[in-house]
C-alpha cells in the first residue's frame, strides 16, 4: 500500500489537540502534505464564535491561546498525554520548521486559499481538529471525505454541550465519542466509530472533558489508520435517529454540574 496523505484543519497555530493529532499521524507513516490553519487574530471569526459562545469565549481564549498546556491540571488530561507520548511541539509552524510540512494560515477553512491548495495536493483525506462547518465545495476536495471526532455519542446527541445535556437527560450511557465524516449538516456524517466513556466516580464535567480529549486524540488517529487500511467502513446516519443540541444554558448547566456526583457510574 502507497503511504497514505493526509491534510490537517486546525483552529489554531497553538491548538495542542492538532499537534498532538499531526504528531501521532507522522508516527503512523502517514505524509502530511499541509496544515491548514485559521488566523487567530479575524475580527469576523471573533463576532460569530462570540454569538455563539457568548462569555464562554473569553475562557477559551484563556485557556486554548493564553495558557495553553498550563490551563491543565488533571491526571488524564491533554498535557499528560502529551509527555507519555513525548510530544513537545506546541507551535504548529514547528512542524513546518523542523519537517518541512506546509503551514497554510486563512480566515476560514472555506477560503479560497483552502480549496485550491486541496485541488492540487488531492489527499486521501482530511482530519478536521476544529475551525468550524466546512462547505460542500472544500468537502469535495478532500478525497475520501473530512474526518472529526465529535465530543458527543451520534446520531443521538450532536451539536454542542453534547457531555453535559445527557447528563441532563439522565443518560450518561450516551457520553462519549465519535468519529465521522464531515458533511454540510451539524454531525450529521457517516459514522465510523463510536467509543462510549462514562463519567468516573465523583468526577466534575471539566475532569471529564480534560480526560475525554487526549482519548479524541487517539481514536481519532486510530480510526483513520482503520478506515484507510480498509478495517472499517462508513456507517449512514439518520437524521430522525438524533437531534441537534445548542449552548446550555447557565441554569441548566449549574444543575447538570450538581447532579453529576448522582449519576449511576454502574450503568
Amino acid at each position: 500500500m502507497s503511504v497514505p496523505e493526509i491534510s490537517i484543519f486546525s483552529p489554531n497555530r497553538f491548538s495542542l489537540y492538532t499537534s498532538t493529532v499531526t504528531a501521532m499521524l507522522l508516527r503512523r507513516g502517514v505524509k502530511i502534505q499541509a496544515i491548514y490553519v485559521r488566523k487567530i487574530f479575524n475580527p469576523k471569526r471573533l463576532i460569530n464564535e462570540y454569538r455563539r459562545d457568548g462569555s464562554r469565549l473569553i475562557k477559551k481564549i484563556w485557556k486554548k491561546l493564553i495558557l495553553r498546556e498550563a490551563g491543565y491540571k488533571n491526571l488524564n488530561d491533554i498535557r499528560s498525554f502529551r509527555e507519555e507520548q513525548e510530544i513537545c511541539i506546541k507551535d504548529l509552524f514547528e512542524f513546518k520548521n523542523e519537517q518541512g510540512i506546509p503551514v497554510i494560515q486563512c480566515n476560514d477553512l472555506n477560503d479560497p486559499v483552502v480549496t485550491k491548495g486541496l485541488r492540487n495536493q488531492q489527499p486521501d483525506l482530511v482530519v478536521f481538529t476544529g475551525g468550524g462547518l466546512i462547505r460542500q465545495e472544500v468537502l469535495d476536495t478532500s478525497g475520501h471525505g473530512v474526518i472529526n471526532c465529535h465530543m458527543g455519542v451520534l446520531p443521538y446527541y450532536r451539536g454542542m454541550d453534547v457531555v453535559e445535556w445527557p447528563i441532563l437527560e439522565g443518560n450518561p450511557d450516551k457520553i462519549g465519542i465519535t468519529v465521522h465524516f464531515m458533511d454540510k449538516g451539524v454531525d450529521t456524517g457517516d459514522i465510523l466509530k463510536i467509543k462510549k466513556i462514562p463519567p468516573s466516580k465523583g468526577e466534575s464535567i471539566r475532569n471529564l472533558r480534560d480526560r475525554i480529549e487526549p482519548i479524541m486524540c487517539q481514536t481519532l488517529v486510530d480510526t483513520c489508520m482503520d478506515y484507510l487500511d480498509g478495517k472499517i467502513t462508513r456507517a449512514p446516519q439518520q437524521q430522525k435517529d438524533g437531534k441537534q443540541y445548542f449552548k446550555m444554558h447557565p441554569i441548566l448547566l449549574k444543575i447538570v454540574k450538581s447532579s453529576i456526583s448522582e449519576v449511576d457510574h454502574d450503568q
